[in-house]
């Protein structure tokens, strides 16, 4: 849930030496997102969609406002609450050529949250890993293979299994399918509305 949710940056000053000021990114916006359920953020470029996302994300602090998460405030978690809470709200971003490392194989991509958060050995980081990529609807092989390997509809599906492997509650997606082909924009959305109904995820 989202109270009065508020973030304003400083704007640079101007060409001329003119005053800074703000500009107001997010201004007291609220929102409840239930268990299962998406909360859809439209709007033009600019009014504050990937801002709100980084809020969520605690990528960014707000300037007023708060976030609870299951009746706690975000901003006051520490230690094992903010571990918790990372491992509850995932995110997949809009570029999956961007947001995937090049150098790394897809089962260290999508291990890595693991090995972060989660004490496993490696058979079962790799049953978990083999799982995912079935969950998305990739090849077993795929786990061998680099990013540059995949298309851009694949390379997203590679980025939600990492967004799923820690079993979150909330996934933060910003426009997942935008840098999509217009073809395959359906088959990620039928994913995500899929992997919903099984998983029960929350989606923003």
């Amino acid at each position: 849930e989202a109270r009065g949710l508020t973030k304003h940056f400083p704007a640079g000053r101007g060409f001329f030496g003119g005053g800074g000021g703000l500009v107001r990114a997010v201004d007291e916006i609220a929102f409840v997102i239930e268990p299962g359920r998406t909360l859809g953020v439209v709007g033009e470029s600019g009014c504050g969609k990937t801002t709100t996302a980084k809020l969520v994300l605690r990528l960014e602090k707000p300037t007023a406002g708060q976030i609870l998460f299951e009746g706690q405030d975000v901003a006051g978690l520490e230690g094992d609450g903010l571990k918790r809470y990372r491992k509850s709200v995932q995110a997949v971003f809009q570029d999956p050529f961007a947001s995937l490392n090049p150098r790394m194989r897809v089962d260290a991509i999508i291990a890595e949250p693991l090995i972060t958060h989660e004490r496993l050995d490696n058979a079962a980081v790799a049953a978990r890993v083999a799982g995912l990529l079935d969950v998305v609807g990739l090849p077993a092989r795929s786990k061998d293979l680099f990013p540059h390997e995949f298309s851009g509809g694949q390379r997203q599906r590679i980025a939600i299994a990492r967004a799923l492997a820690l079993s979150p509650r909330l996934v933060v997606l910003d426009e997942p399918v935008s840098a999509l082909d217009v073809s395959i924009r359906a088959q990620i959305l039928n994913l995500l509305r899929d992997l919903q109904r099984e998983l029960g995820l929350a989606y923003l």
